[in-house]
């Protein structure tokens, strides 16, 4: 109990998070247990040793270049040649963008960043109310930890101790469905109240878009490609995306300045670093957990406290649900993972299930007041304020918790393409 309210103390009152956990296992272990500090720093160096964890860098700084450059442009324009006929078509673009950008960037804030820039302006010019625009652009971005590949997935995997390809693999249809249920949302006010206006384009100009796209368009393949047929694992097919994007934004979309690259990837070590650092000091806290034997005593009251799977499933979607409103849900699921796994286990609920509920509930946190990432980079993107983002999201919210509850309770959804895999 020391531990959990000094953890909530340092939280409140601004302490980063990598801080609170390192300051927390090292007051835990020097209070309570004979072991020297010296196996703080031993526990750190554990649990960054994975060579699984080196494709959150790739991958960070692939979104990033891919964001910057002409990358994001090109699947915005495929998207409209699709979709721009249809009531409200604009709007469904910018959200299919988002998630075919979310296969490409893995990161919730480089899609909100890539796409926003883009659409949010466009939109407003064609007529479409920017509460509408500035919802879909907050909530579609978020779509870049659930839709494969995604670093957050690859952080709750080392953590939980589960299939990187399998999880990736899980994450297809949860998201197709949700990014779905915000297109059919968009379509339904479109149509009813006759807003803004629809985009065309002649047979040629299509062509000639998709052409352009092409390199744009191949780029998930290719990477979760690899990963699937075998012939990379995730952190080479991460390094793979970085490559890629590399070539096609400096010889194909002529965008890319060797001079820019020093800052894309300076800032790909700083963001990994800050990642990496709560991966090392869950570890040492986790060492704490597991010498005072807290699973089992956690074990033991709740299964004294839930009758069922249903029960143990609704209980830590309630506390996830939560907890993300005030921190980054994959960071609490690192830390708890020595608690959640014997408790999940017990229960029968699959791991790579459970991986998705997480990044759902993740995806919550991400665009909830009072902390929500998203919020605060679509300010920023929109120039709008703070109110008028987070009054914006609230429709978007309500079909995303819908959905994650009804994805939760069948398993299927997230399971049926892993089942696949040998």
């Amino acid at each position: 109990m020391a531990v959990i309210i000094g953890f909530f103390v340092l939280l409140v009152i601004g302490v980063p998070i990598y801080a609170v956990v390192m300051m927390c296992a090292a007051g835990g272990v020097l209070m309570y247990t004979p072991t020297s500090l010296l196996v703080i720093s031993q526990q750190l160096f554990t649990g960054l040793d994975s060579t699984t964890l080196l494709a959150v860098p790739f991958f960070i700084v692939a979104g990033t270049i891919a964001s910057r450059g002409k990358t994001s442009e090109s699947l915005v324009k495929c998207m409209n040649v699709i979709f721009g006929r249809l009531p409200g078509g604009p709007v469904i673009a910018t959200i299919a963008t988002c998630a075919f950008f979310a296969a490409i960037s893995g990161s919730s804030m480089a899609t909100v960043v890539a796409v926003g820039s883009l659409m949010i302006p466009a939109l407003k010019e064609q007529g479409y109310p920017e509460d509408m625009s500035v919802g879909a652009v907050c909530s579609g971005g978020s779509l870049g930890i659930l839709i494969p590949p995604s670093a957050p997935m690859v952080m709750f995997c080392v953590a939980m101790g589960t299939s990187v390809g399998k999880q990736f693999m899980a994450g297809f249809v949860p998201g197709i469905l949700l990014a779905l249920a915000w297109c059919v949302y968009v379509f339904v006010r479109c149509s009813t109240k006759k807003l803004g206006s629809r985009v065309k384009y002649s047979a040629r100009e299509a062509v000639k878009i998709f052409m352009q796209g092409i390199p744009a368009l191949m780029f998930p393949l290719i990477v979760l490609g690899s990963i699937y047929t075998g012939w990379a694992t995730p952190t080479e097919a991460a390094a793979i995306s970085t490559v890629y994007v590399l070539l096609i934004e400096k010889f194909v979309y002529h965008t890319l300045k060797l001079k820019d690259m020093v800052g894309y990837f300076y800032r790909g070590i700083v963001q990994s670093a800050s990642l990496l650092l709560i991966i090392g000091t869950a570890t040492a806290l986790s060492y704490l957990i597991t010498v005072k034997q807290i699973p089992a005593l956690v074990v033991e009251v709740i299964s004294g406290m839930v009758s069922s799977q249903f029960m143990l499933v609704l209980v830590v979607m309630i506390i996830l649900f939560i907890a993300g409103c005030f921190m980054d849900t994959i960071a609490l699921i690192v830390i708890l993972a020595p608690i959640l796994v014997p408790l999940l286990n017990m229960y029968n609920v699959d791991l790579i299930h459970f991986g998705i509920m997480a990044i759902l509930a993740s995806q919550i946190g991400y665009i909830s007041p009072p902390f929500g990432t998203n919020l605060f980079v679509t300010m920023q993107v929109s120039g709008k304020s703070f109110g008028f983002v987070a009054k914006s999201i609230v429709p978007y919210i309500i079909i995303l918790i819908a959905m994650t509850l009804f994805i939760c309770f069948v398993p299927q959804i997230s399971l049926f393409l892993p089942g696949l895999m040998k």
